[in-house]
């Protein structure tokens, strides 16, 4: 019976034991390690993908910068323009001079010995007797004015064909440069120059537009000026007539006045 007990409890025992010790799941674990191996192996490949994706890169980016070496490149190009006939004062030229400097050096009484290089006579100052007319200086003026606004005009028109041929025959010489350009830079470098060349001629036919106008724009506040004061004039005189009208009737009363106490 003692034996029996024992046998029993000895049973008990490595029960217990067996429970504690944990059991491995062999076949997860294999499992577990193959999809790790895999994914490891997706990682190289895309590694190696990309790898070949920035050689290649690199392979393309020598190849421009060898295209760029022997053609130049354009941006550069453009960037480091220079122009030597299209400097900063060119650009920036005026031509005759300004209406301030016009109005300064007019002489009112000049306009009348103005030929316009042998166009008209000139208009003379002597009367009947032979002695020098004075005449209002004001009142001829705004003809010198005109005069010399026409010749500012004709200075410019000058100034600006001088110009404008030296401008056509660049631009003739940058078509033909254009022509025969032979890297991509250079194309890029001359139509940046024509493009500044008939920016410029445009420029020039501008201001010689603007002379014109400003002949055409005096001659017609002239006539302007001259239409307003004849209707002043012939309001005054009309006004003065109804006045010594006035003075007359009250003459010829006062005559008759007279004529009636003489009586």
């Amino acid at each position: 019976m003692m034996k029996t007990k024992l046998g029993l409890l000895f049973l008990s025992v490595v029960a217990c034991l067996r429970a504690q010790i944990p059991v491995t799941d062999v076949a997860n674990l294999v499992n577990n390690q193959v999809s790790q191996t895999a994914t490891i192996a997706k990682w190289v490949e895309s590694i190696t993908h990309l790898r070949t994706q920035i050689d290649q890169l690199n392979r393309q980016i020598g190849i421009q910068d060898d295209i760029r070496k022997w053609t130049g490149n354009p941006a550069e190009a453009g960037g480091s323009l220079i122009l030597d006939a299209l400097g900063a004062k060119d650009l920036v030229r005026d031509y005759g001079k300004s209406r301030d400097a016009v109005l300064g050096l007019v002489s009112s009484l000049d306009s009348l010995k103005h030929t316009a290089s042998g166009s008209y006579r000139a208009i003379g100052d002597a009367d009947l007797d032979g002695n020098e007319l004075k005449r209002d200086a004001l009142q001829y003026r705004r003809y010198a004015v005109l005069d010399a606004t026409q010749t500012n005009a004709e200075q410019v028109t000058a100034e600006t064909k001088t110009r404008e041929t030296e401008l056509q025959e660049e631009i003739a010489l940058t078509l033909d440069e254009l022509k025969a350009a032979p890297t991509d830079a250079e194309t890029q470098k001359l139509a940046a120059k024509l493009t500044a060349l008939n920016g410029q001629l445009a420029q020039v036919e501008a201001a010689r537009r603007r002379e014109v106008d400003a002949v055409a724009m005096q001659k017609i506040a002239n006539d302007a000026r001259l239409e307003e004061e004849r209707l002043a004039a012939a309001e005054l005189a009309s006004k003065d007539d109804f006045l010594a009208n006035q003075r007359v009737s009250t003459y010829m009363k006062t005559l008759k006045l007279r004529k009636n106490e003489a009586k």
